[in-house]
């Protein structure tokens, strides 16, 4: 057995400090006036926004909900409650009749399963066979390009709504001087988990890529987001049915040990005699399916 939850422990003193002198650091070597986040009340967006405001001040940080059709109110609520409780300034766009002229409902209809208990079944059978190597496995079938039409349609669906957010917080952005602060974390990149030039991919500083989605619940924690936030499940909200991107990846906390461990070269036999060998296998899959995300655009410099 070998033991890396340790090795995942962090001071969470230390690390708010280095990401805030990351992120006056680049604001003032660019020569901003303001810093933007695309706020979405869940908890990594929420933790950027707290960690931006104290870098820089409530006053100089403009936060952005922007919801679509198949947003939850829920989460609405909470980009205001976060928004209330530390002073932050929130501004809403709604992005609906973007996408609609774009045709992107028409790639899912709220009829392609024709009850909601059919659409949750069919997203349940997905996560439960995503250990199976079986069709179901949706990640690696999207990352790796080879999903039949369902697949190709639901990533377009999901993924064109956070591209169209992403035009949304530069244009805003370029009209008043901004700085872009993105929130993806060390877990997506490492798995394809994101949506590759989306709003959770293109920003001008990513001050939590360099942690793993656990480590920023002990952050979240630690400076003490509200507990509708701190608690909530990590849903995508951009797919109806799939609600917890966690449980795609088994959970936050095994899988981000097992990334700890392909990261620093730790034996597949010590792995699978520490984890679900098949879960190790899993997360391989996913980070080599998903290289292309990190490394395009591919060039001849």
């Amino acid at each position: 057995m070998i033991y890396i939850k340790e090795q995942l422990a962090i001071d969470p003193q230390k690390e708010i400090q280095k990401i805030i002198e990351l992120i006056e650091g680049k604001f003032r070597q660019l020569n901003k006036k303001i810093a933007l986040i695309g706020l979405s009340g869940g908890l990594d967006s929420s933790l950027a926004a707290v960690l931006t405001s104290r870098s820089l001040g409530a006053d100089k940080l403009v936060c952005y909900y922007l919801p679509e059709r198949d947003s939850k109110p829920k989460h609405m609520r909470h980009a205001h409650l976060l928004a209330e409780h530390y002073g932050l300034k929130l501004r809403t766009i709604r992005i609906t009749p973007m996408l609609r002229s774009m045709g992107i409902y028409s790639l899912l209809p709220l009829n392609y399963f024709p009850t909601r208990r059919l659409r949750n079944r069919a997203v349940e059978f997905g996560r439960k066979k995503f250990l199976s190597g079986s069709e179901g496995e949706f990640l690696n079938l999207r990352l790796a390009g080879t999903g039949g039409s369902w697949v190709a349609r639901g990533n377009a669906y999901a993924s064109s709504k956070h591209r169209v957010r992403s035009v949304i917080l530069y244009r805003e952005a370029e009209r008043n001087l901004g700085l872009v602060i993105g929130a993806a974390n060390r877990t997506e990149l490492m798995t394809g988990t994101f949506t590759q030039w989306g709003c959770d991919h293109c920003a001008d500083v990513m001050p939590l890529m360099h942690l793993y989605r656990s480590q920023l619940q002990v952050l979240a924690e630690y400076v003490g987001l509200p507990d509708e936030i701190l608690h909530k499940k990590a849903d995508p909200d951009v797919l109806p049915g799939l609600d917890d991107k966690g449980q795609l990846l088994g959970s936050f906390e095994e899988a981000d040990q097992i990334l700890w461990g392909l990261e620093h070269n730790l034996t597949l036999e010590d792995l699978k005699g520490s984890y679900q060998p098949d879960l190790v296998d899993y997360l391989i899959d996913l980070g080599n399916n998903s290289a292309h995300y990190r490394e395009t655009p591919y060039n001849l410099l």
